[in-house]
């Protein structure tokens, strides 16, 4: 009878047992819970030192105003317009070849050899870093094409490079619509491209506007692809000019440039205006993806994303 343990005895030790789990469970909350908030924190120190720096640069002569070449006073104007000129036209290039390819790679396509070497490509080619696509528009739509140094040329190098990701967006947010939808509708009598157009990208429609807003954020601070496309200078006879060939210097090109190359004397006073008007643009979009796609998803589908 040596070998049994008292009842008093099991019980002490699943207690003991049950405290260390309860204090592990406590110890992993808290060092998960301080890592995420660690994030906010950065991102919230990282926002207040660059309002720091570059809040007294915000005038409306600087926001509005023109840039100059030696002298100081001189404003972003023009960039902050290149800027929005460029995403617009990435978005036309971009939004409908994506949608258009993760649409039938999703709800089309058969397994097979086509669908391999379509999703392999796009996989490749979002590996590609953003200054070596900026050499190809470089080569290609500058040296070939003999366009110079344009607005168009980096939208449609902006276009190649971000191509990939809003496809892959597009499938993921048709992928989170569930099955029986799609046979609802075709159960309906309807066809395969009425279930896709009336039931399917309305019930996507906020994951895939959120995709939409995000990248343009990523298109609208991009610089390495446009340095070689769309060029370091804007046209001062016609800055505001709505001609895609013409060189269509961008916000976060000219915060480069500045740094880099100019030889202004308030060069940090730009640069750290630039940044700030940069940053506070790339959060709004973050912001209004956010936003918007819970207001679509309530709007088509009648429930909160």
């Amino acid at each position: 009878m040596g070998n049994v343990v008292h009842p008093s005895a099991r019980s002490v030790a699943a207690t003991s047992s049950v405290r260390a789990r309860k204090l592990a469970d406590g110890v992993a909350t808290v060092i998960l819970w301080a890592m995420a908030s660690s994030i906010i924190v950065m991102l919230a120190a990282f926002i207040v030192y660059m309002v720091y720096l570059g809040w007294s640069a915000l005038t409306p002569s600087f926001i509005f105003g023109m840039p100059k070449q030696t002298t100081a006073g001189g404003g972003i104007g023009p960039e902050i317009y290149n800027s929005f000129y460029i995403l617009m036209l990435t978005l036309i290039f971009t939004v409908p070849i994506a949608v258009a390819a993760g649409v039938y790679i999703q709800e089309y396509a058969l397994p097979g050899m086509f669908r391999n070497v379509v999703q392999f490509s796009a996989e490749s080619l979002a590996t590609i870093p953003s200054v070596v696509m900026g050499l190809f528009g470089l080569l290609v739509f500058v040296y070939l094409f003999h366009w110079q140094f344009t607005a168009l040329g980096g939208a449609l190098t902006l276009t190649l490079l971000n191509l990939p990701a809003l496809m892959r967006v597009t499938q993921e947010a048709l992928a989170s619509v569930p099955d029986t939808m799609r046979e609802a509708s075709m159960g309906l009598g309807g066809t395969k491209w009425q279930a896709i157009t009336r039931v399917v990208l309305p019930s996507a429609i906020g994951r895939l506007t959120t995709g939409v807003v995000l990248i343009a954020g990523r298109i609208f601070g991009e610089t390495a692809a446009l340095i070689f496309t769309a060029g370091l200078s804007v046209p001062f006879n016609h800055p505001y000019d709505l001609n895609p060939f013409r060189p269509a210097e961008t916000l976060a090109v000219h915060l480069w440039y500045t740094h880099s190359e100019s030889i202004v004397p308030d060069v940090d006073q730009i640069g750290n205006g630039s940044a700030l008007v940069l940053l506070i643009m790339v959060l709004v979009f973050n912001v209004a993806a956010r936003v918007l796609g819970r207001r679509l998803t309530t709007h088509f589908t009648g429930r909160s994303s």
